[in-house]
This record gives C-alpha cells, structure tokens and sequence, in this order.
C-alpha cells in the first residue's frame, strides 16, 4: 500500500532513504528532506507490505501529467524488482494520466518496469 508520508513518519522515511548512496550523511539527508517540504509540487511516500513500511518513493509533479522519480528506496529484505515494479505501479494507478520519468540513477528500472507492464 502507498501512502503520502505525514510529518510523524519522518524519521522513517529518513531511515530508509539513508540506504540510499550518498543519503548516509545526517546534514544531507535533512536537506533533503527539507527540499521536500519547501513546495507542495514535491512528495514522499511510504510503501507497505505486511503491515511494515518496507520502502519511500520520492516524486515530484513537473506539471499536471509528468512525474519525475526523484527516489526510490526499499529496505534491505525488500529489495526485489517485483517490490520496486509494485512500487511503481500503485503509483501509477493512484497517478492515472501522470507520464512517469526517472532520473539518471533510476531511469533504467522505470525503463525496465514500464517494459513489463505493457505486455
């Protein structure tokens, strides 16, 4: 399940971005997390799977239909690509008309996930 992450879930969603190379310093990663909450174009989502928050998908709405992947991050033990495919398409599903991008460090998974869910 997807959800928009709340102030409350914050050092969550820290916890699980800092798995992320170059998140492991705490001075970026609350820059970071600020970036986030400076406009309301930019969003984090927790990802559960068995009652646990398992991963964070960080977006952010370039306009009405055109979504840029900023992060995406999963916890050791979830780190599968159906977990990541799943991540992806429930926010697809919850973002009907939005044109998914990625960036340079997860372009080729969104390649790959857009791959597979189109046949």
């Amino acid at each position: 399940m997807l959800t928009q992450a709340r102030n409350d879930n914050q050092k969550t969603v820290m916890g699980i971005l800092s798995l992320l190379p170059g998140m492991r310093e705490l001075p970026y990663l609350n820059a970071e997390m600020a970036w986030y909450d400076i406009t309301s174009t930019r969003c984090l989502y927790l990802w559960q799977s068995d009652k646990r928050v398992q991963g964070v998908l960080g977006v952010e709405f370039m306009s009405d239909d055109i979504v840029l992947i900023r992060h995406i991050a999963l916890t050791p033990e979830s780190r599968t690509v159906p977990n990541y495919f799943a991540i992806l398409s429930e926010f697809q599903s919850q973002n009907l008309s939005a044109f998914i991008m990625g960036t340079l460090d997860n372009q080729k998974l969104i390649n790959k996930w857009r791959k597979a869910t189109s046949q």
